[in-house]
């Protein structure tokens, strides 16, 4: 062998030959997409459980807005009865369905009507109460409504598209409140 060939030989044995360069090349492409692929995968993973927190939150959140609100009377019309109760004081609660046809109007023709509830069960009521509410409301026969019932509230008063509580007898309020 003549001496240039043998260096040439010997230059390359401190390098890879064309096969090992081809082969490391794609080794490291090989390497990169999987980098990626875990990237990707991490970012995934990483947006699904943002999703899921963001749903889970949300609805944690409306369940416990939904248990803190106060449980109230009708305010709508919408899904009324054509029931209406055999008097305007009664001691029993009035159903939603009829007490919504009573807003709509009162004694099935009218003006619209107002109904006065109170709730003795749950809450503590002077002895008195009931007996100022049926004097109050016995001045307004037309369409007044007064009726025991079990919301969230001592006295609770509504109107279409409106309502109040009370946490006592206030004739003043109950008044300006009928109109």
């Amino acid at each position: 062998m003549n001496e240039s060939a043998e260096k040439t030989r010997n230059a390359g044995a401190g390098q890879p030959s064309r096969r090992e360069r081809y082969q490391q090349r794609k080794l490291r492409k090989a390497e990169g997409r999987l980098a990626l692929r875990r990237k990707r995968s991490l970012k995934t993973a990483v947006r699904a459980a943002s999703a899921v927190l963001i749903a889970g939150g949300t609805i944690f959140s409306l369940g416990w807005y939904i248990s803190t609100r106060p449980i109230l009377p009708p305010t709508i019309v919408q899904g009324h009865t054509e029931d209406m109760p055999a008097t305007h004081i009664t001691d029993r609660p009035l159903p939603d369905g009829t007490q919504r046809h009573m807003l709509e109007h009162a004694d099935g023709r009218g003006k619209p009507g107002v109904i006065v509830q109170y709730n003795c069960k749950k809450y503590s009521c002077a002895s008195d109460l009931v007996a100022k509410l049926t004097d109050l409301i016995k001045r307004y026969p037309d369409n007044v409504y007064l009726a025991p019932n079990g919301y969230d509230a001592k006295i609770v008063l509504t109107k279409r598209g409106q309502s109040e509580t009370l946490e006592r007898f206030d004739e003043k309020a109950i008044k300006a409140f009928i109109g």
